[in-house]
C-alpha cells in the first residue's frame, strides 16, 4: 500500500554528477509516482539567485542553467546548491535543501 501522503516516503537526490556513468545524471523525487502529484521545483545558488525552475518536473535536472550560470558554460559551477520542492495537491509541507552538484 503506498502511503501518499506521507513525506518520508518521499525520496530526494543528494548528489547530481552528470558525467555519464549512469549513477546521480539527474536531480530525482521518487517514491511519488504512482500518487499522482505534480512536482513543482526550484533550484537556487549559494547566493540565493534562482537556477532552475520548473512547474511541472520530470527527473530531467542535470546540472543546467537556465539562467545565472557563470562564463559560457550551459552547466552550474561544481558546488553546493538548494532546493525548494512542492508537491502540488498533495498536502504536504514543500522539501527544502541541499544538493551537491558536480560538472566536472
Amino acid at each position: 500500500v503506498l502511503a501518499c501522503g506521507d513525506a518520508d516516503e518521499v525520496i530526494i537526490s543528494k548528489a547530481v554528477t552528470a558525467n555519464g556513468d549512469q549513477w546521480n545524471e539527474y536531480f530525482t523525487v521518487t517514491g511519488i509516482e504512482l500518487c499522482g502529484f505534480t512536482v513543482e521545483l526550484q533550484i537556487f545558488n549559494r547566493w540565493g539567485a534562482k537556477i532552475y525552475e520548473s512547474n511541472d518536473y520530470q527527473n530531467n535536472w542535470n546540472g543546467f542553467a537556465h539562467s545565472s550560470s557563470i562564463g559560457k558554460s550551459d552547466k552550474v559551477p561544481t558546488g553546493t546548491y538548494y532546493y525548494i520542492i512542492n508537491l502540488k495537491d498533495s498536502g504536504l509541507k514543500p522539501f527544502a535543501g541541499p544538493i551537491y552538484v558536480g560538472t566536472k
